[in-house]
């Protein structure tokens, strides 16, 4: 199945400008072709075209698939961004693959890189969503400090960090019927001082097995847990 993004007006589509070349010069797509489709709302849509040209594709659609690829969850990571940035773009792949709703660049004391291509990641974001097959497209939030995503409200608010105490497992604090925000830090962990604002804002501690790893690879460890326990 081919997905391509595009937006609706009752029973009427458009593909995404960004989408038309690919449709029309790759795949030879034209009038009278089954297309299938989606919004980033959840449904997969199935439609026909009825006009082609070089800027613009459109038609009608006529069946919808609810929760076309959705996973049973609400899962959020606020990661910090690796000096790599090839590295965190694996990450996003990866954990859009996988299932998660939203991703939010953190920068903290310790990070070794505080500009994002937000839009390079969204990218990505699109184009892992529509090769696993999923209907919502998950969100890449604009980079926040530290303390301003620690200010936000947090239902089920996890940090993993690599301080000495005690840690619950990941697997321990998972709740399907609550959204999980998970907070992995950059290569020099969270500083002291983050640790103990994330605690007194109510994140509980977590740890992701006996292994130190890469901030990226944390991420996908989290990620790869809260599909499988919940999936």
């Amino acid at each position: 199945m081919q997905l391509f993004l595009g937006h609706i007006n009752g029973n009427e589509f458009q593909l995404d400008a960004a989408e038309v070349q690919h449709c029309v010069k790759v795949l030879r797509k034209s009038i009278g072709d089954r297309i299938d489709f989606i919004t980033g709302d959840g449904n997969l849509y199935q439609g026909e075209i009825s006009f082609t040209s070089k800027s613009k594709v459109y038609g009608s659609f006529n069946k919808v698939k609810s929760n076309f690829g959705t996973v049973p969850y609400s899962l959020t990571i606020a990661i910090a961004p690796t000096k790599n940035m090839d590295r965190i773009e694996l990450f996003v792949e990866k954990a859009v693959e996988m299932g998660i709703d939203t991703i939010v660049p953190i920068i903290c004391h310790h990070s070794e890189r505080k500009i994002i291509k937000e839009d390079r990641l969204r990218k990505i974001v699109l184009s892992a969503t529509k090769q696993s097959l999923k209907g919502k497209l998950p969100q890449v939030q604009s980079a926040l400090s530290f303390k301003e995503f620690i200010a936000q409200e947090h239902s089920n608010l996890l940090i993993a960090h690599c301080e000495n105490g005690h840690k619950s497992s990941l697997k321990e604090v998972l709740d399907a019927n609550v959204a999980t925000t998970i907070m992995i830090g950059p290569e020099g962990d969270f500083s002291p001082a983050e640790i103990q604002l994330a605690l007194d804002a109510g994140a509980r501690p977590i740890h992701l097995g006996s292994s130190r790893l890469r901030t990226e690879t944390a991420g996908l460890v989290a990620v790869s847990t809260v599909y499988q326990e919940l999936g």
